[in-house]
């Protein structure tokens, strides 16, 4: 616009050289004046927490990711601090694993409340119902955190594979769309739902969070979205069955 004035830094939206005078205050940063104006960035409710309260704002997002991502997402800013991202993953990791874990020990406990004793040597009954119940009570209040950190390296192997794809925006925004895609989590306020069913959602979300934020094409989001975990399985489904294979040689089955 002022090609006689020296640019001092470029667009992070468009990527073009912008003076002095044309730089305007964005909610990403520092944007030419055209791009403000074509394009004035909006807000997740996460991102309004101030305003409405941290759960109020978690629940209003995971309600619009999963009733309405296009709308939801619809000129939001793609970037956020990684902290603000992993808070919403620790919320969505309760969410899914807090009421599971809680019923699974009431049960566990329950169960093991009607093993007879024996006078046989072995166990105790009580010292099992003990340490089981410990353990499953130690389960809940660690997968949360177990979970959190996951994403944390998945999301980081995930923009691994969409920087290959060819991708130019930062890790803040891989987090920020992985931590979003976590939404369907909030569904395992009813006990078992989220445990077996909020993966394979959370991943096919995912891929439309990437190709969203990111303006990336559906091939390189769905690779992103779905190549660690496809490979993962694969990684560990190999090592079970060489084990298997291994134990069943040495048995002489094979």
């Amino acid at each position: 616009m002022h090609p006689e004035w020296l640019g001092v830094a470029t667009c992070p939206r468009c990527g073009a050289f912008a003076c002095a005078r044309c730089l305007r205050q964005g909610p990403e940063g520092t944007v030419c004046a055209t791009c403000l104006e074509r394009e004035p960035l909006g807000h997740l409710p996460w991102d309004q927490r101030a305003e409405l309260g941290t759960l109020k704002a978690f629940w209003r997002t995971c309600f619009g990711m999963l009733m309405r991502p296009t709308e939801t997402l619809r000129g939001v800013n793609p970037d956020a601090p990684v902290s603000s991202s992993m808070t919403f993953v620790m919320l969505s990791a309760i969410a899914g694993f807090l009421s599971t874990g809680i019923v699974y020990t009431a049960l566990i406990g329950i169960i093991l409340g009607f093993v007879p004793e024996t006078e046989k040597s072995g166990a105790d009954p009580k010292d099992l119902k003990l340490w089981m119940t410990v353990v499953m009570a130690a389960w809940t209040v660690l997968m949360p955190v177990f979970s959190t950190g996951m994403t944390l390296a998945n999301a980081g192997l995930d923009h691994l594979i969409l920087r290959m794809g060819g991708v130019e925006r930062g890790f803040s925004v891989t987090m920020r769309a992985h931590a979003i895609s976590q939404a369907p989590y909030i569904v395992g306020v009813i006990p078992f739902v989220a445990v077996y069913a909020a993966p394979f959602w959370a991943m096919g979300l995912r891929a439309f969070t990437y190709r969203t934020l990111h303006r990336t094409s559906w091939g390189t989001a769905l690779a992103g979205a779905l190549l660690v975990p496809v490979l993962s399985c694969c990684l560990c489904g190999g090592v079970y069955g060489a084990i298997m294979f291994a134990a069943l040689k040495s048995t002489g089955q094979f």
